[in-house]
């Protein structure tokens, strides 16, 4: 199996930890590493550490795109990059004390219509031969009207599954396009207007994102897990508590193991289950979007999952 994880707006991630970080003053970063980001990239490396075949879509620039480029080299993972004029934005990730994370993201190079036009191109080239589709992270500026809905379209050519976790206005174009949505409960409390916090809410709030027109919806909630709505039920999977590192990435992770459990023929309970499990591993450490096999099958053991009726 393989799958093809498009992120509209890499990133060069900075990671520095620097316990018991707080505004406001001066700080030495006890440790500090750079790595190619984006939420869809981090998927792509958390498919990785599942042992599935990932490749990575994305619009890059400058001297800040040829570093994300050469990140994403060095770690092995296999990319399709689209080069436009600009700069690849730089994000900071800092990492402070009992997992309290401050994460600075730059809006990303302005793109025209003719490289956007040319981004789906490329993916649809990209997406050949791929079994199902991650679009991941947040747009660029300069995105033309329709844009997403063009790519998910571009993505999904064939009939592939494409599961979309993106935010803000986009998020609606995203639904109404048919993909398949992994969002947590701010985003989805945002998109329909209401508080989405406990399990019910997800449950209620995914049933509504399918009901807009999306193939499937899975929304997130930190320690209390996630639930999962497709068209044969609802499943509700709940991680063991741990000791939080750095909850960036988490998503991504959820994602990559959702996608790959349904892939390889799981049960949505059990597809579910692996990827609350593969979020929570992420979260024992610093490193985004990824996910050591020993914390996710201690975690996988003890998550439980099942059907909502």
């Amino acid at each position: 199996m393989k799958i093809l994880c498009v992120t509209p707006n890499v990133a060069v991630d900075r990671t520095l930890a620097v316990p018991g970080f707080a505004a406001g003053t001066v700080w030495r970063a006890a440790s500090v590493s750079a790595s190619c980001g984006g939420k869809g990239v981090n998927v792509a490396r958390t498919l990785a550490c599942l042992g599935q075949r990932a490749t990575c879509a994305g619009l890059l620039a400058g001297h800040g795109g040829r570093l994300a480029a050469g990140l994403a080299e060095a770690e092995g993972l296999d990319a399709v990059w689209t080069w436009i004029e600009g700069e690849t934005r730089t994000c900071i990730i800092v990492v402070g004390a009992d997992g309290e994370t401050t994460v600075i993201n730059e809006p990303g190079t302005t793109v025209s219509t003719g490289d956007w036009n040319r981004f789906v191109d490329d993916v649809v080239s990209a997406a050949n031969g791929a079994d199902a589709a991650c679009i991941a992270g947040s747009l660029p500026p300069g995105v033309p009207a329709g844009g997403l809905a063009g790519l998910i379209a571009a993505a999904g050519a064939g009939g592939r599954r494409v599961w979309v976790d993106t935010s803000g206005p986009v998020l609606a174009e995203a639904v109404a396009a048919g993909a398949a949505i992994k969002i947590n409960g701010p985003e989805a409390g945002v998109l329909l207007g209401r508080p989405v916090a406990m399990v019910a809410d997800a449950v209620e709030a995914a049933s509504e994102i399918r009901h807009r027109g999306a193939v499937a919806a899975a929304v997130t909630l930190g320690g209390d897990g996630a639930v999962l709505v497709t068209d044969d039920g609802v499943w509700q999977a709940r991680p063991p508590a741990i000791a939080v590192i750095s909850a960036v990435g988490s998503g991504d992770c959820f994602l990559a193991g959702l996608t790959a459990g349904l892939l390889d023929g799981r049960p949505p309970a059990e597809a579910l289950r692996l990827a609350v499990a593969a979020g929570t591993a992420n979260a024992l450490r610093i490193a985004a979007g990824y996910v050591d096999t020993d914390d996710l099958a201690r975690i996988l053991q003890a998550t439980e999952a099942k059907s909502v009726s």
